[in-house]
């Protein structure tokens, strides 16, 4: 029975990274959507709760910019789950103007900058470098606050 119960346990993590390769919701229902699912999926995974708040966006955003967004997410929901121990996770999509805004933030245990690799590449992950350059790639700018005990905030603006 164990060994049928880790089969289902690898299936079930090899279908999770594969639609997470390229998401078909991000393509086919937009940004908003994807986020959603990316965020349920989350909370069902870690029990974590996710508070979801998006502005209703009138037209789609440009497609880099929906994947850049789409995967920041992603990344910084990843590290959440594998280093912060948050007891809640609040992300909020904004459009400014000619800017658009996602906002990350958890209660979690944060790191020290000064003594943490933070702008350094992550075993097994992007990191914060690569989150960084995807941003920058996008037209935008990554801003990372974070401190012991304090959590961490994680802020993407992108120029749209």
């Amino acid at each position: 029975m164990q060994l049928r119960e880790m089969l289902g346990a690898a299936v079930r993590e090899v279908e999770r990274i594969s639609g997470n390769l390229r998401s078909s919701i991000l393509d086919q229902l937009g940004l908003i959507a994807a986020l959603e699912k990316a965020c349920g999926d989350f909370a069902d995974r870690t029990g974590v709760p996710v508070n979801l708040a998006c502005v209703e966006l009138a037209e789609r955003l440009p497609i880099n910019t929906e994947l850049t967004l789409y995967r920041l997410l992603q990344e910084a929901l990843d590290n959440v789950e594998k280093h912060a121990h948050a007891r809640r996770v609040g992300v909020t999509l904004k459009k400014e103007g000619a800017f658009v805004r996602l906002l990350i933030k958890d209660d979690g245990i944060g790191f020290d900058r000064n003594r943490h690799p933070a702008m350094q590449k992550e075993q097994g992950g992007l990191g914060l470098l690569s989150m960084h350059e995807r941003v920058v790639h996008a037209g935008g700018t990554l801003t990372v606050k974070s401190a012991r005990r304090s959590g961490t905030e994680i802020e993407a603006t992108i120029t749209l």
